[in-house]
């Protein structure tokens, strides 16, 4: 499995959001993009996962199917408990819900809650947990450390390196330097 991009470029309405680069990750890697706000962190990773076009370059990666973006827009039913929606991600990405999830992303208490009123570090939990539920193998994570409590922090961390451990990539848009020893470390400044 790999992640390469040579030479990326990508314009919005004629404004050069970043230009010249490039990237690869191999299985069992992971990589930080860093950069200060609107330097294109976002733009990048959902233009990895095929949602936004580039301008020019390469973006090769050999199973697009394999691909989880998880970005600012939670997909939250506000009306769904927090338990319909585990069962619903958990039937979407054919997997049996159980109580083993919400345990995992520290939401046991909160099964039974109408999502409308969870916190916002709640709706991140409830967020990674359709990552986890997904099987995908490759990972595009945008900020997915906002919001989050230090416990639900070092969870996701070692969620982070499990999947690496099996042969997953992981490529993270982050502000915060929780990734240690990352095999990649790009700059959008």
């Amino acid at each position: 499995m790999e992640i390469e991009l040579k030479n990326i470029t990508c314009e919005r309405s004629g404004v050069k959001i970043f230009e010249g680069i490039d990237l690869t990750l191999n299985s069992g890697e992971k990589g930080i993009i860093q950069g200060s706000n609107g330097s294109g962190k976002s733009t990048l990773l959902r233009s990895i996962a095929g949602i936004l076009p580039i301008s020019s370059g390469s973006i090769k990666i050999n199973n697009k199917a394999d691909i989880f973006l998880l970005g600012h827009n939670q997909a939250i039913k506000q009306d769904f408990t927090v338990k319909e929606d585990l069962i619903f991600w958990s039937n979407l990405y054919n997997q049996k819900f159980n109580n083993e999830l919400s345990k995992r992303l520290f939401l046991s208490n909160e099964l039974n809650t109408q999502c409308k009123y969870l916190s916002q570090g709640q709706k991140q939990k409830l967020a990674l947990s359709r990552l986890i539920c997904s099987n995908k193998k490759i990972w595009l994570l945008d900020e997915p450390f906002s919001f989050l409590d230090n416990e639900a922090s070092k969870n996701l961390i070692f969620e982070i390196n499990n999947n690496c451990a099996k042969g997953g990539i992981v490529l993270i848009a982050s502000h915060n330097d929780l990734i240690r020893d990352p095999n990649l470390v790009v700059n959008l400044e």
